[in-house]
């Protein structure tokens, strides 16, 4: 070797692994396609598990026709990387599937009989530019008896729902009977009347229904009802009001024959207050169970949570300020061993209320699912209606306690009744009265019913029922359903759907320059606010005696003008500050990303290559 050139050596050695560096890659692309190592921190590029014992639950082929326009990229370079991140994924169902799943990519181009099969199915195409031309990315799945379920368009900001919306479907394509949940509620969640009918009031339904109708058989039964009908796998109850003795027998029956229940009770629905609707002055309506089953709801109070609270916009003539509101309340306490919050990060409440355990009971075990802060307060109910909004600030006073907001009871239960009521004159009853239930019961009850409410966790909901969350309300829901139904597999999807994790170093900073700067915006807002009443003033006295108005005042009058431009100019600045240092640290992580990393390599290179010929000559 002393008889080579080194410096030959080194170029030749160069090249060599360029070489090799594109022949292993072109290699691999062919041999290795099926063989994939997943380094993500929340494994976005593997199957879940969920997904997994999904496919494993298939009896008959479902087929998958993917519709990607090759020319996609010309119309949006993110939907084109998206296209690839989906292909990516369908690829892993099929190939996972055991032959199962057939996967067929279409070309809808432009004018052809691709482009007439995916209008068939109702896909949704993109524009191109401002020609007549559209590119379309939608997915078409259906299963041997021509059941479709179909997502007309790919959009990217719903990525991390992505194997979550395609393994539903699989499941609701292979199951031949979907779970079926039966649903008591006085608030309008199947909504009311049509929007140009005169009469009902027209109510639009609510975003949770449409979501609970995706995965199950949902069946809304009468609050009088009198039998809970055999085929209701799940009874969801919502918010109960003036329910007679025998429809609380009938619950109370329908739990002794084994089957599960979720109870959404609220001291204090702000639905029903916003809607005009007196019902909220009627107590809940379910003290007997709860009783007997050795829990409590306080009727009379409601929870404020100062640590967990949302904030709220608070007018006050025309000005617009954001308060923290207690009873808003964005709980992150969650249960991390419990199946239907393991995986979720917030749920929104509205004025909420606390649940508390008054007895022990053989043989039943109580949890809490969901909880307040240590900084949390029981307010009287009627000062929820008072008219300025800082109030409930103003009284807040922690309790030190962590109130119960949501909790789970299983085990054994015996009957809140000795015996079916004697007035029953409507319906002969079906079955002889059970004492004891038949098989441990599973039973959820949360302290609030706003959660469902579209206001609280829906950010956008599109035409076809897409809808865009700013909670995971909807996913506590889903869940809760899953679970009690036995059809949990989608739960592990949803802890996977959170995959993208923020930087913490830029959330600590954002926080501290909100601390900074947050209090002098508000006193230049309050500054401006006086100012600009003043201004008011003179110029009314001015109108109004405007031939007595000697020069000072009119100079009064420029100056207060001169000082809103000034104010106003200071707080754009101020405002402008608070996001000024987030973003020149963002600026500095890509810099260091671009550049700094691929500079160390060569630096570290370099220092190799040097102290390989330090120590070549020593030796010579």
């Amino acid at each position: 070797m002393k008889k080579y050139d080194y410096n030959k050596l080194g170029i030749y050695g160069l090249i060599l692994a360029i070489l090799l560096f594109f022949a292993v890659n072109i290699m691999s692309v062919f041999a290795f396609k099926s063989y994939r190592v997943d380094l993500t921190q929340s494994g976005i590029y593997s199957l879940s598990k969920g997904s997994l014992q999904a496919l494993k639950e298939i009896k008959e082929q479902i087929s998958i026709k993917f519709f990607m326009s090759s020319k996609l990229a010309q119309a949006s370079q993110t939907h084109s990387s998206y296209a690839i991140r989906v292909l990516e994924l369908l690829e892993q169902y099929a190939a996972k599937s055991n032959g199962m799943i057939k996967l067929q990519v279409i070309d809808p181009q432009p004018f052809s009989k691709q482009e007439d099969e995916a209008l068939s199915y109702g896909l949704k195409g993109l524009p191109v530019g401002n020609s007549s031309e559209y590119m379309y990315m939608g997915v078409v799945l259906s299963n041997s008896v021509d059941r479709k379920r179909i997502i007309s368009f790919l959009d990217p900001t719903r990525e991390r729902f992505l194997e979550y919306d395609i393994t539903k479907y699989i499941t609701d394509l292979t199951q031949t009977k979907r779970p079926v949940i039966g649903v008591i509620s006085t608030l309008l969640l199947d909504g009311q009347g049509r929007p140009n009918a005169p009469l009902p009031k027209y109510y639009p339904k609510w975003a949770i229904t449409n979501l609970m109708r995706d995965i199950f058989d949902v069946r809304f039964i009468s609050r009088q009802t009198l039998n809970i009908p055999s085929d209701i796998d799940v009874l969801m109850i919502v918010n109960p009001k003036k329910f007679t003795e025998e429809t609380l027998y009938a619950i109370d029956q329908y739990i002794m024959r084994g089957n599960p229940v979720v109870i959404m009770v609220d001291p204090l629905p702000e639905s029903e207050i916003t809607s005009g609707n007196s019902e909220y002055m009627v107590s809940p309506d379910m003290n007997r169970l709860f009783d007997h089953w050795g829990i409590q709801l306080e009727k009379n109070h409601f929870i404020g949570d100062m640590e967990q609270a949302r904030f709220k916009t608070k007018q006050t003539e025309n000005q617009y300020s954001e308060i923290k509101f207690p009873p808003w309340i964005a709980v992150k306490k969650l249960n991390p061993n419990d199946p239907v919050t393991a995986s979720l990060k917030t749920i929104h409440l509205a004025y909420p209320g606390a649940l508390a355990v008054t007895k022990e009971t053989p043989n039943l075990e109580i949890t809490p699912l969901l909880y307040s802060s240590n900084e949390a307060m029981a307010y009287p109910n009627e000062t929820a209606l008072a008219p300025d909004l800082s109030v409930l600030n103003k009284m807040f006073k922690s309790d030190k306690t962590n109130y119960v907001f949501g909790l789970r009871i299983k085990g054994q239960l015996t009957s809140a009744f000795e015996k079916a009521p004697t007035r029953n004159f409507l319906k002969k009853r079906p079955e002889d009265h059970l004492a004891t239930s038949i098989k441990p019961t599973n039973i959820i009850v949360i302290a609030d019913s706003d959660l469902l409410a579209d206001s609280h966790w829906v950010l956008t909901q599109t035409e076809d029922d897409q809808v865009y969350a700013m909670a995971d309300n909807g996913d506590f829901v889903i869940n809760i359903l899953d679970n009690l139904s036995g059809a949990a597999s989608l739960i592990d999807l949803r802890a996977k759907s959170q995959w993208n994790n923020p930087l913490k170093v830029l959330d600590d900073l954002r926080e501290q320059s909100d601390k900074k700067y947050r209090t002098q915006e508000r006193e230049l807002k309050n500054e401006l606010s006086a100012v600009q009443n003043n201004l008011r003033q003179m110029m009314l006295t001015t109108e109004q005696n405007e031939e007595k108005a000697d020069s000072e005042e009119l100079e009064q009058v420029y100056l207060l003008k001169q000082k809103i431009i000034e104010l106003r100019k200071n707080l754009r600045q101020v405002q402008s500050i608070l996001i000024q240092d987030v973003q020149d640290l963002q600026t500095k992580i890509i810099l260091i990303n671009i550049f700094a990393v691929p500079f160390l390599l060569i630096g570290a290179a370099l220092f190799v290559a040097w102290r390989k010929k330090t120590m070549r000559e020593v030796h010579k």
